[in-house]
């Protein structure tokens, strides 16, 4: 299938930009920051060192990608322009930072850290503004939350947490919350040793992505679209195996299309990961990547900043894997 994308500013009315996917890899012997195309065309490396640097998640504007580092020792979050310059630490701190994701207005970023987890370093979710300052904890768990996701309209945040490390004896299940830590919620259904891995919202707000597995070895790994029903909060919930994606998936690196048609995700095949794109209403796959030294860690992550703008009443918008993203 042909796959169209809208033209749009970056940095001006009159700079076009197609759509980008943001991406980590190892295919240089180091786990980096990458970009390309959303055709998997045009891959351009944007960090060098020898520490790992994963999980990158573009900015509402595109100008700028948020990721964590472990080149200061322990994990940060970082924050770096769009073609790589200007890299810098946002949280500075002894404690573990990562997973980070922008507010639909580009104001502030939530994160997961184990900053104020005591002895036993639990993980919980906060939030800072965009250049590190006013740091605020959201949630208060005895648990490893992660991966925590801004709503479209900023209003909620999603996130994993794992309980049963915890001594809990719950699995790892993913949760909502109000943007002000009240009003927890589960979203997922995992139960004895299953775990579940959040990805993010669909575009309009109504789905939660994530991959739920047997086990801790991600063999038998599926794909989840968790739909909000009219009676909220309960949830119906649609399984994508891997046989109907026809690739063996890790529990990571999925993410809704900016439209909501497709899925962005890894796949295995051939003893070698790859980027994929799953089209809902077609039923196929589209691989995007094909580098033959990349392994189970590469391509964790896969994030795509898509200039596609629809007009609203407050003015020009874009479309983030599952936000509703304004221009400044």
């Amino acid at each position: 299938m042909r796959i169209v994308m809208l033209v749009a500013c970056l940095w001006a009315a009159t700079s076009p930009l197609h759509a980008k996917i943001a991406f980590y890899s190892n295919r240089d012997g180091n786990s980096e920051i990458y970009t390309m195309n959303s055709d998997g065309s045009n891959p351009t490396r944007l960090t060098f060192n020898e520490a790992a640097d994963i999980w990158p998640v573009w900015s509402p504007n595109g100008r700028q990608i948020a990721f964590h580092s472990y080149r200061d020792g322990n994990a940060e979050v970082y924050m770096m322009d769009a073609d790589g310059k200007n890299q810098r630490n946002l949280t500075r701190h002894p404690g573990r930072d990562a997973f980070s994701d922008w507010h639909p207005d580009g104001e502030l970023i939530a994160f997961a850290s184990d900053r104020e987890g005591g002895k036993k370093h639990y993980t919980n979710i906060f939030v800072m503004d965009t250049d590190g300052g006013n740091v605020q904890q959201i949630t208060d768990l005895y648990a490893f939350a992660s991966r925590p996701k801004w709503s479209h309209d900023g209003t909620r945040i999603a996130f994993d947490a794992d309980f049963n490390k915890a001594g809990q004896g719950k699995p790892r299940q993913v949760y909502i919350i109000d943007a002000d830590g009240s009003h927890r919620w589960q979203v997922s259904d995992a139960s004895g040793q299953d775990t579940t891995i959040l990805h993010g919202w669909s575009p309009d707000g109504q789905q939660i992505l994530y991959t739920q597995t047997a086990d801790e070895r991600f063999d038998d790994t599926f794909l989840v679209v968790a739909t909000l029903s009219p009676n909220e909060p309960g949830w119906r919930r649609q399984v994508f195996s891997t046989l109907l994606i026809s690739k063996q998936i890790p529990a990571i690196g999925s993410a809704f299309s900016p439209d909501g048609k497709s899925i962005l995700y890894v796949g295995k095949e051939k003893d070698h990961w790859h980027i994929y794109r799953y089209l809902f209403q077609e039923g196929i796959d589209q691989q995007l990547t094909d580098d033959l030294h990349d392994n189970f860690a590469s391509h964790e992550s896969p994030h795509k900043w898509n200039p596609s703008l629809p007009v609203s009443p407050q003015g020009l918008t874009l479309m983030l894997w599952g936000e509703i993203k304004k221009i400044k």
